[in-house]
């Protein structure tokens, strides 16, 4: 059993610590949710595995005992707002983590209106300025049944009771929900970059001179100078035109 000081954890940690789909998939919660950290995520996990599990159970089972602790487990989690009336095991094998992240408190406070964002809710939580039925509640992360959800509300000796407060968000309109869902709907806008070009592309654009690229020194030299056109004679072909010179001049004189 342990030290009762110590008590164990009542989670289940990854298997694997580097898994890059999982780990993408846990920083979008994270985000999304406002949570502290990622235990809050495998706290839930934990809780819906339990109850696929306890599912799972009790459909391989046809006694009595199992058709009353059916009826209890989906009596709860329909108390819970996890599940619709007149669900069945089977929807409690499709349940995710989305659907338990949902019924925290600080994701209610926040979709009810009282925060402007989840990790305010959080705030207001802690800070105690969020009510349950008259009772302050300062856990972020309990989970709320759907009578609870209607009691939530400002503390009563809290300044953000007064509609002035500057932390108090505005109330929301269906206008602003239909613009959240057509931004969602919205697809993505092209990057910039591959409109306009990168910067080099468009001085090269604009610049004619720059399509030529600029010829080498040696080049230059060579066609301003006609005579390094012509390749100079090697010395075996000089030496064979001297004797030529000699027998004109010789045939010269025998005709003088």
């Amino acid at each position: 059993m342990g030290d009762p000081r110590f008590p164990r954890k009542h989670y289940d940690t990854p298997s694997h610590p580097w898994q890059k789909e999982r780990i993408e998939k846990e920083n979008a919660l994270v985000h999304q949710y406002g949570l502290k950290n990622k235990r809050e995520i495998w706290k839930a996990s934990t809780n819906v595995r339990q109850m696929r599990q306890q599912a799972r159970k009790l459909t391989a089972t046809a006694s009595e005992q199992a058709q009353k602790e059916r009826r209890l487990l989906l009596g709860r989690l329909d108390r819970l707002g996890l599940l619709d009336r007149g669900s069945n095991l089977e929807d409690v094998l499709r349940m995710d983590v989305e659907k338990l992240l949902d019924r925290r408190l600080q994701t209610q406070v926040y979709l009810q209106g009282l925060a402007s964002t989840p990790k305010q809710s959080r705030q207001l939580i802690t800070h105690g300025h969020i009510t349950i039925e008259g009772t302050v509640a300062r856990v972020p992360g309990m989970l709320v049944t759907r009578m609870q959800e209607k009691q939530i509300a400002y503390f009563s000796g809290s300044p953000l009771m007064s509609d002035l407060h500057p932390v108090r968000p505005k109330p929301r309109t269906d206008a602003d929900f239909d613009t959240e869902a057509a931004e969602e709907e919205a697809p993505a806008a092209p990057a910039k970059e591959e409109k306009a070009g990168t910067p080099a592309e468009k001085k090269a654009k604009s610049s004619p001179k720059a399509e030529k690229p600029a010829e080498a020194p040696a080049e230059k030299k060579a066609k301003s100078s006609p005579k390094a056109e012509k390749p100079a004679e090697a010395p075996a072909a000089v030496a064979k035109k001297a004797p030529e010179k000699v027998k004109t001049g010789d045939t010269s004189e025998e005709k003088a």
